[in-house]
């Protein structure tokens, strides 16, 4: 029971625990990646006003340059330039440094005439792209934009507006890469992650790698797909570099630019691991209860079970002394109630049948012994007695005289009990007979306590017992041997004990004959003195028996000494 609490603990508690846990774990991780690209996204977004307002100022500023009357005239060179040229210059940077304002992102603003420039203000710019400026003039006065690794340009062309077709000139306006930079270097707060201004080649304008601006971005036929694919602004998982990121985007209409944040997936473990701990703890938790749940099954129904089991399992050896509680109100203790009534009926019905059983072999061997008439019997040997006195053949009348004396004191007047005075007279007639048969090869020793010749005890328990010992001990042993019976106190007790120094006997044979019903009948008057001892005074008193091959045999009977055990026996 206790492998199958712990299986179903671990099958209907612990596994689904394990498999909602990873499913929870697996769709909680989806969303809450998806939530933290989501801020991710929001909080790079925050970046688009600065991106909008750069190209919606220049725009404005060139479009108001294109059309300024004053540079139409100071690119068509309409001015005294002895006496005009360095005060239109002059003009032309107070209006643009006021049209600028504190748009700190411009650090020149300048103006070229073919291969030359022709007004700048703001930090020098000796530099003339002959090729940016041509493809500024054939755009037609759109703004154009470029860049280097540290600066973004933009281009627009100057038409003469009284000549259509007429090129004046071009404008060029140089944007600082760290300006553009602080636009998002505040947001760049996850670890590992990198934004990226890149132009609609892929090229790198501006970049938290700053070895990477003026470069074509690593990345860039990798996320473009993802990119193009999802509209102006978005998020989506790529592996780039062998390690999973999420790419965030948004486009900045205008240039065609698209600002990228790639941010990797482990620099969102603090979320998924506070995740994974509320889980682990609640699974944790979950088991812990299960564990205690199982301690208290076993500790109200398996060790009870456990208990019962044991004690059933000494009531088949025969053992009835029952160590079990049925203190419980529960089925367990019903259960455990039950059993000890039962135990304690099937002892009583056991008992009822062993008494049965041995006061019918009382019956027996009363009926056995009221055949023999006691008038018939004691008038036979009476005869016979005469018969030998008259012949003078005295030692056959000595044996008659001692064979009446015995069958007086087994019939006694159909009492149960005698005194030990008269067991031990009884067994010295018997002695006397075998010693006709023996002679001097077996002696007997009493010793007793004399304060104990009237205590009475049930009749025929000592008889048995040195027959016993001459049969089974000395018969064979050709020196003979001696018989010893002791009779004393011992504790609470009588002891009677018949010792001899013969051949021996096997002891588990004795036990068996003592035990089984079934072992040979020279057992019997063993077996018939240690029931009727029992059965008298109760089954811690009864027959023991030692035996060792070839040194003797010694078997000790107990009786109370209590002076109420001969009011037992009188009932």
């Amino acid at each position: 029971m206790k492998q199958k609490l712990f299986l179903c603990i671990a099958l209907l508690i612990v596994v689904p625990l394990l498999l909602a846990g990873f499913y929870l774990n697996h769709q909680f991780s989806r969303a809450t990646l998806s939530k933290s690209s989501d801020i991710a996204l929001q909080t790079l977004k925050q970046t688009r006003q600065n991106f909008d307002s750069l190209i919606s100022d220049t725009n404005d500023l060139t479009l108001r340059m294109m059309a300024n009357a004053q540079i139409q005239k100071f690119l068509k060179e309409e001015y005294n330039k002895e006496l005009d040229y360095d005060q239109i210059y002059r003009d032309l940077i107070a209006w643009l440094d006021d049209l600028k304002g504190s748009k700190a992102y411009y650090d020149t603003i300048s103006m070229i005439a073919g291969d030359r420039i022709v007004f700048q203000m703001g930090t020098l710019d000796a530099v003339v792209d002959a090729g940016q400026a041509r493809r500024a003039s054939e755009l037609m006065g759109k703004l154009y934009w470029t860049s280097d690794d540290k600066r973004l340009y933009a281009y627009r062309r100057i038409m003469d507006f009284n000549k259509y077709g007429r090129d004046l000139g071009v404008v060029k306006l140089n944007v600082s890469e760290e300006a553009v930079h602080r636009f998002y270097e505040g947001i760049h707060s996850y670890e590992s992650s990198r934004i990226d201004l890149l132009d609609a080649s892929g090229k790198v304008l501006s970049s938290t790698d700053r070895s990477a601006i003026g470069n074509t971005y690593a990345y860039y036929d990798a996320i473009m797909p993802g990119i193009t694919g999802s509209g102006n602004e978005g998020f989506f998982g790529k592996k780039l570099g062998g390690e999973k990121n999420i790419v965030l985007y948004y486009r900045i209409a205008g240039p065609d630019w698209v600002l990228v944040q790639t941010i990797p997936e482990r620099s969102f473990t603090l979320l998924k691991t506070t995740l994974n701990t509320v889980l682990l703890i609640a699974i944790g938790l979950c088991v812990l209860f299960g564990f205690l749940f199982s301690l208290v099954q076993h500790r109200y129904w398996i060790k009870p079970l456990g208990r019962l089991r044991a004690e059933m399992a000494k009531l088949r050896t025969g053992n009835f002394n029952i160590a079990l509680e049925g203190a419980s109100k529960d089925e367990i203790g019903e259960i455990h109630l039950g059993f000890i009534r039962m135990a304690g009926q099937l002892k009583q019905t056991i008992d009822d049948v062993y008494v049965s059983r041995i006061r019918r072999r009382e019956a027996e061997l009363t009926a056995l012994q009221a055949q023999i008439n006691p008038h018939f019997l004691y008038n036979t040997l009476d005869s016979i007695h005469w018969l030998a006195l008259k012949h003078r053949n005295y030692d056959v009348s000595e044996q008659i005289e001692a064979l009446s004396e015995i069958f007086k004191h087994v019939l006694s007047k159909g009492q149960p009990i005698v005194t030990i005075g008269h067991e031990l007279e009884f067994l010295e007639n018997y002695m006397f007979i075998q010693q006709a048969k023996y002679g001097q090869r077996i002696k007997l020793r009493v010793e007793v306590d004399p304060e104990l010749l009237a205590h009475q005890v049930p009749k025929l328990i000592l008889q048995p017992l040195v027959e016993n010992a001459i049969l089974h001990g000395l018969e064979e042993k050709l020196e003979g041997g001696t018989i010893e019976v002791r009779i004393e106190r011992s504790g609470g007790k009588i002891r009677l004990a018949v010792s001899d120094d013969g051949l021996g006997a096997d002891q588990e044979r004795i036990a068996r004959m003592l035990s089984d019903d079934g072992e040979r009948q020279d057992g019997f008057a063993l077996r018939n003195i240690d029931e009727r001892i029992k059965l008298q005074y109760g089954r811690e008193f009864g027959l023991t028996f030692r035996s060792k091959i070839n040194e003797g045999t010694v078997v000790e009977l107990f009786v109370p000494a209590a002076e109420n055990a001969n009011e037992e026996l009188a009932r």
